[in-house]
């Protein structure tokens, strides 16, 4: 999402995207994965071992990055893997996942020092080229190869049909040299219906191992409407693989509409994880890791690039990062079930999504959409109840009838299950 410029029409789409709220929870049962947490790495340029320490604080397991073409080959046959040997050798050391993401183009292939990013036929052999030495060099350190990035938006300048033909050699190309590895194809900025349909079309899905988007909208619940219309339009392709999140956030500065207050990051972050996941998206990318302008300086206040970070530039974290963490802890593997909690007169509005986890572990994550607080009683069974802050990631302990005002702020609870599975309950109190 780099460097982009946000037209008028960006803001007017999400704003009637916004006007209908949809369900957060779903009602099919489904084991959530126990990797489905990525992010953005800061740039992926370290420094590694304070990175990665937040990484794993925060439940990460995949990182995804650009391996730029133009950095790789800066002239015809001269290969610089420099800038990415350290983060692949430090990813695979700490245990990560590696996404990688084969873009854009160099140079030297237009006869000038421009970018134009509009590969046509004659110079796709020199794309392929790059991607076959990235593959080779690699082969079984890199888990997944994602082709191009956001093509229906200004990241791409040539023709559809140039793109198809780009995305479906490349995807030949990897499976060449690397066959373990997985291919992921789209990496659409939105929910595109035509260049999608087009691109089933034109036959460049076929054998890719997962389709990607990204999902930006102002709020958690324009974001979830964009997943469920991309669902809709895969499924009326005949789609029914898996589907990825490569990217998804918001801001908390800048001029973008998708900007959100600091104090306010933690809800979305909750409400989008837990939303994304019940809907079954494989891996879900967190743009970004970090800030990227330097603290001790001014940063430009209009540039919403700037501000997508889970912590500063220093790595100190922003009030979403311990949201992010709770999710990262307590839902990744665990099973969701859409029939639990027991709801005793409670409105639709109330939003409540249970995940059972390995052994005794339950989570509950709840919160009111209605325009009211409303006072309920929530029944915890089992031991070790615990109401987490999504702000500090504190858990102070409670009783296992807890009485409280729901709004639209989430709350976070784990406890135990005892020796009988006896399953929670949401009492509205009259």
């Amino acid at each position: 999402m780099k460097n982009r410029l946000i037209p008028l029409a960006f803001g007017v789409l999400m704003f009637f995207a916004s006007c209908v709220t949809p369900s957060f929870s779903t009602g099919s049962a489904r084991r959530i994965p126990a990797d489905l947490f990525g992010i953005i790495p800061h740039n992926g340029q370290g420094p590694f071992p304070r990175e990665h320490e937040f990484l794993d604080e925060l439940g990460v397991v995949w990182m995804r990055n650009t391996f730029y073409w133009h950095t790789i080959e800066p002239r015809p046959g001269v290969w610089d893997f420099s800038s990415f040997d350290e983060y692949v050798a430090e990813g695979k050391k700490r245990g990560k996942k590696l996404l990688v993401i084969l873009a854009y183009d160099t140079p030297w292939i237009y006869g000038e020092h421009k970018s134009r990013r509009n590969i046509t036929p004659e110079r796709l052999p020199h794309y392929l080229r790059y991607v076959e030495e990235v593959v080779r060099r690699y082969q079984g350190k890199i888990d997944a190869y994602e082709i191009w990035n956001e093509p229906n938006w200004i990241f791409w300048r040539g023709t559809k049909k140039d793109f198809f033909e780009l995305s479906k050699a490349a995807l030949g190309k990897i499976r060449e040299f690397d066959p373990q590895a997985k291919i992921v194809v789209g990496s659409f900025s939105w929910a595109p219906k035509n260049f999608i349909r087009d691109m089933f079309d034109a036959g460049a899905m076929e054998g890719a191992d997962a389709v990607s988007f990204h999902p930006y909208g102002v709020n958690p619940e324009s974001s979830l409407k964009l997943y469920d219309r991309f669902a809709r339009v895969l499924s009326e392709k005949g789609y029914a693989g898996e589907i990825w999140v490569t990217e998804v956030g918001y801001p908390t500065g800048g001029c973008y509409p998708t900007r959100v207050a600091e104090d306010v990051f933690p809800e979305y972050i909750v409400k989008t994880l837990t939303g994304l996941a019940v809907r079954g998206a494989r891996t879900v990318f967190w743009y970004d890791l970090a800030d990227s302008y330097n603290r001790g300086k001014e940063p430009n206040r209009l540039d919403s690039e700037l501000f997508f970070g889970l912590a500063y530039p220093d790595y100190s974290p922003k009030k979403g990062a311990a949201a992010y963490a709770l999710c990262g802890r307590y839902l990744a593997g665990a099973e969701y079930r859409p029939e639990i909690p027991v709801r005793e007169n409670l409105p639709r509005d109330v939003e409540a999504l249970y995940f059972r986890g390995e052994g005794s572990q339950n989570t509950l994550i709840l919160w009111n959409q209605g325009k009211s607080p409303l006072p309920i009683r929530v029944v915890l069974p089992g031991s070790a109840q615990t109401l987490h802050d999504i702000v500090s990631g504190e858990g102070r302990a409670v009783s296992g009838k807890t009485e409280l005002v729901l709004d639209k702020t989430p709350l976070f609870f784990t406890w135990a299950s005892g020796p009988e599975q006896t399953s929670p309950a949401l009492v509205a109190k009259r």
